[in-house]
């Protein structure tokens, strides 16, 4: 790379390192290199050369300026960062080359248009580890300490970051889809880890925050705050403080359970649609969608908290109370978001614009209570807390400097008003009486010389001319100097033009200049009522998620739950929330009653019977509950959960080398070690993966392991097709359930009720004729079935499984064998034992 540009370059991607390089020329990103080749058909654009034929030829590809945000996901979603370089300067202020230098490097995890997104460090000491987990967008900040290998998996599993940030030579987390960035693994070292989060936040001490405790969650911090400082070019202002969440690896829904439940995502694309976030999210504002998902995730376990947020729903669903407040809320912006955009420096004035609108609609909200006479009862459930700030100086400030509607380029001019700045006004008149003057210099000219088309042109290069066509050059007057000829056309200057053309550009300059340092103090004082802004967001998110929650339960017609002993779960017409607002009137409600002395049942019958809707509609209304929400019931009353474990469906994991038994076995194995009697255990079809005898003998003990759980048994709803297991409710403490059908002349008839008791068959073989099966097959199957012996009146002694679950029953050969001492004996006694064992047969 020969030429000073391609120079420029080559610096600039020693410091971009891995990222791929976009450098702002002109109007465009351009990307150069290795990197254009990498970039090229990820972006789905051509890739060309740049200074072809010469020794500085190299591969480019560029985007235009104005659609780069519409680039990057494709490059983050490759796994690919970019760094973005930008000229220093401007053009007239610099002869020669433009300075540039990388303003920020985008990272997976550092995206700030992706709400979802997660940036994730993680270190390791001996068996404990620490998370540190940033949303840039928000300023969102929360450490995870914990144990263990299994729960920092499930952990991960359950906050799908973004990235992932490992120290160099750590142990990595097989199977999690996230970015890498390795770091030094100084930057993780428990001493300087310490220096690095006191410095960044300006504390004294750990104490405070409750850090102390956790070495490897410091060590996880401090290497996320140093990978931040680096991507974003200095220290984010909106990063005030850090959200320890102790006790993390163990939420109300573990990742499987939100998988197999399709709270966040469905099981058909793995999107949004259909699922219960989607059915619940009735926001206005992307700040109330975003903690959605955190209160989804994180479902209160408290019954004060929880009385407390079901109260506050109920006073919502009234449509004369809620209806003027969403209609508010509407038209507030994501607070979060543009506070995160003016801590990186990233806010252009009409960010700023949308801020002052969103305070100014705020400001109305305590009136709204007050003049509706609401307000003492919204401060009695805390809906709106009484000290949430509204930020009323900032908002004024906005008002009386910033334009009604600012332009996007602050350059371009009349981002501020008039009035605020008097330099600012003087400087306005100039520019516009300059231009004046130039108008009236075009007339004059245009008279003189009496060439009717003549104009004063602008351009970046040449500035300010005169443009005359050829057919007018004979009436050029002499003072007209000579700028540039054109094909159809000649430019040409005079003294006055030049001096006119200095007086504008020095006030177009200096109104720039001005209007930029207004701007910026602006920006200072949205930085200064940080912590207000965050709370202001905090209440609005909060009063938005509740009305919405409101809303979902007025327009289907839910009820709100109630408390009750420590382990009931009793549901009358119960719905499934998805199914149902698919369905209608059309989906089937169905019972359920557990208590501390029968906790469990056995649900059988037949394949689409509605066995494994009936076992999600009663988790999916414990996730509800204890998320605030009413639930689509006519009777909810249970005793709160501590955890809800599902094992429902077929998932081979290819990719890791497991089966679907393999799958099966290791989620029952968690939940096995795991649960406690205050837990919901979903197991549907457990054992299927494996032979009949096999899969009987793991439902079995399984079941009865639950059944007898030290402490109590949870409660637990078990679907399966082995019709031995309905032997279980030989126990009191276990219920037969079945899914009834009707058959009519050997069609079946699916009713989707459950009823007590076990079912009398499968209907495996008109399942099978539903599902289109060949008629010769059927009737072979049926022939083949009326051909079978009869099953024995006493269920089958299970083999024994390989998994150790049973006593392995004593080997009389293997006794022998270990009763032997092998090393004295000489090969003709081991003969002769061989031959008398053989003799015994």
């Amino acid at each position: 790379m020969s030429t000073p540009m391609m120079q420029q370059i080559a610096g600039l991607k020693r410091e971009a390192g891995d990222a791929v390089l976009l450098t702002r020329m002109g109007d465009f990103y351009e990307i150069l290199g290795e990197d254009a080749v990498r970039a090229a058909p990820v972006l789905e654009i051509a890739l060309t050369l740049r200074g072809k034929g010469t020794d500085s030829e190299t591969p480019m590809c560029g985007v235009p300026h104005f659609a780069l945000d519409s680039y990057l996901p494709k490059l983050l979603a490759a796994g690919f960062s970019a760094a973005i370089a930008e000229p220093t300067a401007k053009a007239e202020e610099v002869k020669g080359l433009l300075p540039r230098a990388i303003k920020r490097i985008i990272t997976p995890g550092t995206w700030l248009d992706d709400d979802a997104r997660w940036l994730c460090a993680l270190h390791r000491s001996g068996a404990a580890w620490g998370l540190a987990l940033l949303q840039l967008a928000s300023g969102a900040l929360r450490v995870l300490p914990g144990e263990g290998e299994e729960a920092l998996r499930a952990t991960l599993e359950r906050i799908t970051p973004q990235e992932l940030i490992l120290a160099e030579g750590a142990a990595d987390v097989p199977d999690l889809e996230a970015a890498r960035t390795r770091l030094p693994a100084w930057r993780f070292e428990a001493t300087r880890a310490r220096q690095q989060v006191l410095a960044f936040f300006g504390w004294q001490h750990l104490e405070g925050v409750g850090l102390d405790p956790h070495p490897a969650a410091v060590g996880a911090l401090a290497a996320l705050l140093d990978h931040v400082e680096a991507t974003q070019k200095g220290r984010p202002a909106h990063l005030q403080g850090v959200n320890l969440e102790l006790g993390a690896s163990g939420p109300l829904l573990d990742a499987t359970s939100a998988r197999h439940l399709e709270v966040f995502a469905n099981g058909l694309d793995g999107g949004k649609a259909g699922t219960l976030a989607a059915l619940l999210d009735q926001c206005r504002t992307r700040m109330g969608s975003r903690l959605l998902k955190a209160w989804l995730e994180q479902p209160l376990r408290d019954r004060a908290a929880l009385e407390r947020r079901w109260a506050q729903v109920a006073w919502l669903t009234e449509d004369r109370r809620r209806g003027p407040l969403q209609t508010l809320l509407s038209r507030v912006p994501d607070l979060d978001r543009l506070l995160g955009r003016v801590a990186l420096g990233l806010a252009a004035p009409p960010e700023l614009a949308q801020l002052r609108e969103g305070l100014a609609v705020l400001q109305k909200l305590p009136e709204l209570l007050k003049d509706e006479g609401w307000a003492p009862e919204v401060a009695d459930l805390g809906l709106w807390p009484a000290e949430t700030p509204l930020c009323g100086p900032l908002l004024a400030e906005l008002q009386r400097c910033l334009a009604e509607a600012p332009p996007l380029d602050l350059e371009k001019g009349g981002a501020i008003r008039d009035g605020v700045d008097a330099e600012l006004d003087e400087v306005r008149r100039l520019a516009r009486d300059a231009k004046q003057v130039m108008l009236e210099l075009e007339e004059e000219e245009r008279r003189a010389s009496g060439i009717q088309s003549l104009k004063i042109k602008y351009n970046r290069v040449f500035g300010y001319y005169f443009e005359i066509t050829k057919a007018n050059l004979g009436a050029v007057p002499a003072h007209f100097l000579r700028k540039q000829t054109l094909a159809n056309a000649e430019r040409f200057t005079t003294e006055k033009l030049v001096a006119f053309e200095q007086r504008l550009l020095s006030a177009e300059g200096d109104q720039v200049r001005l209007e930029t340092a207004q701007f910026q103090r602006l920006l200072a004082l949205v930085l200064e009522a940080r912590a207000d802004l965050t709370a202001l967001a905090r209440a609005t998110a909060a009063l938005d998620l509740l009305a919405a929650l409101a809303e979902r339960a007025r327009l289907s017609g839910w009820t709100r739950p109630e408390l009750g002993e420590e382990r009931d779960l009793v549901l009358v017409s119960a719905r499934h929330p998805m199914l149902e607002s698919r369905l209608g009137r059309e989906c089937i409600p169905n019972d359920l009653t557990f208590t501390a002395a029968q906790p469990m049942a056995v649900v059988t019958g037949p394949n689409m019977g509605g066995k494994s809707t009936f076992l999600r509609t009663a988790a999916l209304l414990v996730v509800l509950a204890q998320t605030g929400s009413f639930v689509p019931a006519e009777l909810m009353r249970f005793g709160l959960v501590d955890r809800i474990f599902t094992r429902i469906g077929a998932s081979d994991q290819l990719a890791r080398g497991q089966s679907t038994f393999m799958v099966e076995m290791t989620e029952t194995a968690r939940i096995l070690n795991q649960a406690t009697s205050a837990s919901l255990v979903i197991l549907d079809e457990i054992g299927r993966g494996t032979s009949t005898r096999d899969g009987l003998a793991l439902a079995e003990a399984i079941a009865e392991a639950l059944r007898d759980l030290k402490g109590g048994a949870p409660r637990t709803l078990f679907a399966t097709h082995y019709f031995e297991m309905t032997k279980l409710a030989d126990d009191a403490r276990v219920q037969n359930l079945h899914v009834e059908v009707q058959e009519w002349e050997e069609q079946l008839h699916f009713l989707h009720r459950v009823a007590p008791g076990p079912a009398d068959r499968s209907y495996g073989i008109q399942v099978a004729r539903l599902a289109g099966l060949p008629r010769r097959v059927i009737q072979r199957a049926q022939r083949l079935l009326a051909q079978a012996p009869e099953a024995p009146p006493k269920a089958p002694t299970p083999l024994q499984p390989v998994l150790p679950l049973f006593e392995p029953e004593p080997d009389p050969l293997r006794t022998e064998l270990e009763a032997l001492d092998l090393s004295r004996m000489t090969p003709l006694e081991a003969l002769n034992w061989l031959a008398m064992r053989q003799g015994r047969g």
